[in-house]
């Protein structure tokens, strides 16, 4: 039988559903028992034991909704933007900054409101872990529940403007490294990295008045949306507030130019140009200039020559209904790289661990090997009256000052080998040699770029004579998910999206449990003294 086949169902089917949405929401439930299995079983004590790098905690309860987050700049336009879609005011707008808080709007049958501390306490809620940021953040954090939305079935969660701060000048920091509140109180890259891991759809404001980043924001699309290009959108708003193209041009080429400064891409991300009509919820901001009928309206020449935005603010908004039906794809997706990045982590740790057993090996031996040779050459030579006694025991002497020589050659060498494989060239190095037959895409070096400073910090803290060995049936273990299971839960996900049906049972297994895992004897491996030789990708 094949590996699918012959394993236990992990995951119920679906039962009868009145709605399309009902049943995408259970296929979601099944991903997310999926990843936590995944996530419990099999990554998180491969990533504690080899100081990997997914963050160290465990899988929260889910969000009860999928949501959206909005981030950007103070006047960016993200509160308009939530009234426009939600179809009521809710949130309040204005030039100057309206709002020094996160703010979580979700449907319901009456209007109300909570407080950070009462809401984030709800474990029902799914924001539990936002507790860790302690009560300076909870006096920053409400929710608001509101009826007559245009927006049944997701929640949306505003932020407060991004500012240029100290505590922005920082670009991207390690999974372990102290959180820096800055002016804040808070941790607020620390927050926006949570709520944006957790979010199914992010929006990254900027406006015409400051289209480069400020310090904020640097950090922010370095830590906070750092593989999470998937989902995130870069949204340039209120381009109607261009009196002439090339002002329009100008801040167009400033935004790209410093999003090119921190994006690590060849290529840029989709930028959505729009603006809010003058009719909307909320309103853009009008400037009506006198003489010019068009003006007066609220709409300046350049936005009437740009009426095609439309089409680009109404696919914006497309993009954030389409929140319930990308979560179960941010599931997977989650799960897929949390998996390609620990096996890299794995992979080219191994290859050091391996290349330094292998010197260390051939160290060892040659000493052992002078030291069982000295008594074996004096008593030889004396035996076979080729020396006297005395001159037996100083050919003795010899061998084991040569052995002590070596010894000492060996300590030597193993500290320069150290070094040369934790510099930068010997980690480069390590991930050319362990991954040479992987294709070497912008996808795979950016992985790489995520995964170095922790490959580097473990094998520092650790040792390299101490690294654990990474087994080629732990190897297959993180192959089969990335393999198999993630293609078979995509193929289930096109299956509930295309229609309202019930699917048939889905059948997955442990990750643990294929074929890759069955009991075999163990090889040796003459040059390192192991049990198997290194895997390789």
């Amino acid at each position: 039988a094949g590996w699918a086949t012959r394993l236990a169902p992990s995951c119920r089917p679906l039962s009868q559903h009145v709605s399309p949405l009902g049943a995408w929401r259970e296929a979601t439930d099944e991903v997310k028992a999926w990843s936590e299995r995944v996530q419990s079983e099999l990554l998180t004590p491969l990533n504690v034991r080899l100081l990997g790098p997914l963050e160290r905690r465990e899988f929260p309860e889910a969000v009860p909704l999928p949501f959206v987050l909005l981030l950007g700049n103070h006047s960016s336009g993200k509160s308009s933007f939530i009234n426009h879609v939600l179809g009521r005011t809710v949130q309040q707008t204005g030039v100057a900054p309206t709002d020094d808080g996160f703010t979580v709007i979700a449907p319901a049958a009456r209007d109300a409101d909570r407080d950070g501390a009462s809401f984030v306490g709800d474990p029902s809620m799914g924001f539990s872990p936002l507790r860790a940021f302690g009560p300076g953040f909870l006096s920053h954090f409400k929710l608001k529940l509101r009826k007559d939305l245009q927006t049944k079935e997701l929640m949306l969660v505003d932020s407060p403007g991004m500012i240029d701060s100290p505590e922005g000048q920082h670009t991207a920091r390690g999974a372990d490294a102290p959180a820096r509140h800055g002016e804040r109180g808070y941790d607020f890259l620390g927050v926006t990295r949570w709520l944006a891991e957790q979010a199914d759809v992010v929006l990254l404001f900027f406006d015409p008045d400051k289209p480069g980043t400020t310090g904020e924001t640097l950090g922010c699309l370095t830590h906070s949306l750092a593989g999470l290009e998937h989902k995130t959108h870069i949204v340039l708003n209120k381009v109607d507030t261009f009196a002439h193209i090339h002002d329009f041009a100008r801040a167009y080429g400033a935004l790209c130019w410093n999003l090119s400064k921190v994006i690590p891409r060849k290529d840029l991300p989709r930028i959505y140009t729009m603006f809010l009509p003058p009719h909307a919820v909320g309103g853009a901001r009008k400037r009506a200039q006198a003489g010019v009928a068009e003006q007066a309206a609220g709409l300046s020449p350049l936005a009437l020559a740009l009426a095609e935005l439309d089409h680009t603010r109404e696919e914006l908004i497309e993009k954030v209904h389409c929140a319930p039906e990308r979560r179960i794809d941010n599931l997977i997706t989650s799960a897929h790289d949390g998996t390609a990045l620990l096996r890299m982590h794995s992979v080219v740790l191994e290859h050091l661990r391996a290349a330094y057993a292998s010197a260390q090996f051939r160290s060892h031996s040659t000493v052992g090997g002078l030291v069982a040779l000295a008594p074996v050459a004096g008593g030889g030579a004396v035996l076979w009256d080729w020396a006297t006694l005395a001159e037996g025991g100083a050919i003795a002497g010899g061998a084991v000052a040569l052995a002590g020589a070596a010894l000492l050659h060996g300590s030597l060498s193993l500290a320069t080998l150290r070094d040369e494989l934790l510099s930068a060239e010997g980690l480069e190095r390590a991930f050319r040699q362990s991954h040479s037959h992987v294709p070497r895409d912008e996808y795979t070096l950016s992985m790489w770029r995520r995964v170095r400073p922790r490959v580097a910090a473990a094998a520092e803290q650790l040792g390299l004579q101490a690294l654990p060995k990474l087994g080629p049936e732990e190897l297959a273990r993180l192959n089969a998910v990335i393999d198999e299971q993630v293609p078979a839960l995509r193929r289930r996900a096109g299956s509930a999206r295309a229609s309202a049906s019930p699917l048939p049972p889905l059948q997955l297994g442990a990750p643990w449990l294929g074929d890759a895992a069955a009991p075999r004897a163990p090889t040796a491996d003459a040059a390192t003294g192991d049990s198997d030789p290194p895997p390789r990708l």
